[in-house]
């Protein structure tokens, strides 16, 4: 692999892995924007999670959206706020709470979720096909240092190894 940029070469590389992940989930989120534009999706990948949760019929807010995803409440708003601008999605009151408004599928939302579910069968299978080609299952691995980071931060990590030098 050559590289593409100053930390790609550097010899700190390691210390930016925050940089290199973010590098790579952009090229994630641009390709996948692709692979549901062509497939007749007109929402971003970004909002492929909401849009498959709201899949499940329940009635969620979007501070449940929100709890549900791991997201800001902000974020998801705004992913909720464009989902009703293209019509994928609608905002009504709730029929256990009038006071609460829960966001539901319209039936081009619908129509928009089959077509969602058919494109991430194939994103599974070409990511599974990534993973073996370049050894590592990413979403594993991911999964194991996020964890790894709540049991021993990053901060606790670098105080050891100072304290050991020491």
């Amino acid at each position: 692999m050559s590289a593409t940029n100053f930390i790609e070469s550097h010899e700190l590389r390691d210390a930016f892995v925050g940089k290199l992940l973010d590098g790579l989930v952009n090229r994630i989120v641009e390709q996948g924007d692709d692979l549901l534009s062509r497939a007749g999706v007109v929402f971003p990948s970004r909002s492929a999670s909401t849009v498959l949760l709201l899949g499940n019929g329940k009635n969620l807010s979007a501070a449940d959206i929100a709890k549900i995803l791991g997201e800001p409440h902000q974020l998801a708003t705004q992913r909720v706020d464009l989902l009703i601008t293209l019509g994928i999605a609608s905002r009504v009151d709730d029929p256990r709470d009038a006071r609460r408004k829960v966001v539901r599928l319209t039936p081009k939302g619908r129509r928009q979720l089959q077509k969602l579910e058919a494109s991430l069968v194939l994103a599974r299978a070409a990511m599974a096909a990534l993973f073996d080609e370049i050894g590592c299952d990413l979403s594993a691995a991911a999964l194991r240092a996020m964890r790894a980071l709540d049991h021993k931060s990053l901060a606790e990590r670098t105080r050891a190894i100072a304290a050991a030098a020491a």
